[in-house]
């Protein structure tokens, strides 16, 4: 049975001056490393044991609601603190330091990726990265998995998820002589949550689907890469995104990789790779990926206003579903059948994670141009991922450690 979450109307906070607010999520939006797991550590020690802004519980039930709903965790925790501490500017306020930091950085990054990308001394620091960004996606899907495949019918449901998105993997149809399925991730996630549902309510669940069918194929019909476009898509992404914010490769593999083209496998890994590099939000790869699929070798200006539009598609939704979050998670946790189809959509989720790693390690770890298999990369892969889940270091340190090896790597020139 789930814990009913109060309704958070009825915790107090302190008022803060605006200006505070502001100041306070900007050092963090520059100093956040380590991903939503590190930022949420860092809010309720600085928010709670520190600043007391607020108190632990309306934290920690803060905490239990953005898990329910869709959207980047630590950043709808950034507007929400400002929400309770400031009103509706303290959440605006709060939610610009904290993203656009991160937002620029990758920016600038991508800049200079697009207009040297192909130096040695770049693409060294790159594949030093790439094999911890591989370790990154699959820690989410081993840690997601272990908490949310409790039973039967979980289990089920991700075996077939994981079967369906097998026939959309290179590597599985090449070695079938197939052409690769384009499996789009939404209706996945709607199958899986319905169907999840059915194994425990079969009348509810036929009545939660039938008014998602007429959205389904006009979200995920073909669109031109302009900028209005990129900021369609990554809106739909951050509207339905669950989970931790390493979701968003999975999302973007399907939607920029194999449904449309504009990336290459490398190029995702590389945007990536830069989104993990900076602070803040892990989801401003999307200002990165925005750029580099609008950028214009001749003008390196170009492609600005489509990693501006990228970024704000990808963050907006989660500002909106802040301002309602107080009257929906009561809403949601008064139905089981919407519990129970959050929980199923666990398992499209896990399964689209586990199928982003083996596309992106079978383009990242192969190298045919560099003579077949990238040892260094795979031993990076394999010593990283113990490190992550055996000795539980950081994502920063794993970060700091890549960007190391990437280094010796371009200084070598073992690229």
């Amino acid at each position: 049975m789930t814990t009913p979450v109060p309704h958070l109307e009825q915790y107090q906070a302190q008022r803060i001056p605006l200006p505070v607010i502001f100041r306070t999520f900007l050092l963090y939006g520059v100093i956040g490393f380590g991903g939503p797991a590190a930022h949420l550590a860092l809010f309720e020690r600085e928010f709670v044991g520190r600043r007391k802004w607020l108190s632990r519980e309306h934290f920690l039930n803060l905490l239990a609601a953005i898990n329910l709903v869709p959207g980047p965790n630590s950043t709808e925790m950034a507007f929400h603190i400002g929400l309770v501490t400031g009103g509706f500017w303290g959440c605006v306020l709060a939610g610009v330091g904290f993203i656009v930091p991160a937002v620029t950085f990758s920016l600038i990054l991508a800049m200079i990726y697009v207009s040297a990308g192909q130096l040695p001394a770049v693409q060294g620091v790159l594949l030093g990265v790439q094999p911890i960004i591989l370790v990154l996606i699959l820690s989410a899907a081993y840690r997601l998995a272990q908490k949310a495949i409790d039973d039967g019918p979980m289990r089920a449901l991700l075996i077939g998820a994981l079967i369906v998105i097998a026939f959309s993997l290179t590597p599985i149809t090449q070695a079938l002589g197939i052409a690769p399925v384009v499996i789009p991730e939404l209706a996945l996630l709607l199958v899986t949550g319905v169907l999840y549902v059915l194994a425990h309510r079969r009348n509810t669940a036929v009545s939660l689907a039938l008014p998602l069918i007429p959205f389904v194929g006009p979200l995920l019909e073909a669109l031109k890469p302009t900028a209005l476009d990129l900021f369609g898509r990554f809106l739909l992404i951050g509207g339905t995104l669950f989970g931790s914010g390493y979701v968003l490769a999975s999302y973007m593999e399907r939607l920029f990789v194999t449904e449309t083209g504009w990336l290459t496998p490398k190029q995702l890994i590389d945007a990536l790779s830069i989104g993990q590099s900076t602070p803040g939000p892990v989801l401003s790869t999307s200002a990165a990926a925005g750029y580099v699929m609008t950028a214009d070798s001749g003008n390196m200006w170009a492609g600005v206003p489509g990693a501006v539009l990228s970024a704000i598609g990808v963050f907006l939704p989660a500002f909106f579903i802040v301002l309602l979050l107080g009257r929906l998670i009561p809403v949601l946790q008064r139905s089981p059948a919407v519990m129970d189809f959050l929980k199923g959509v666990n398992a499209g989720v896990i399964a689209l994670l586990f199928g982003t790693f083996v596309n992106l390690a079978w383009a990242t770890l192969i190298r045919p141009t560099a003579g077949g298999v990238d040892w260094l990369s795979v031993l990076l892969t394999g010593a990283a991922f113990f490190a992550s889940e055996r000795l539980q270091w950081t994502p920063l340190t794993l970060v700091l450690i890549g960007l190391g090896v990437g280094v010796v790597r371009g200084a070598l020139g073992w690229v």
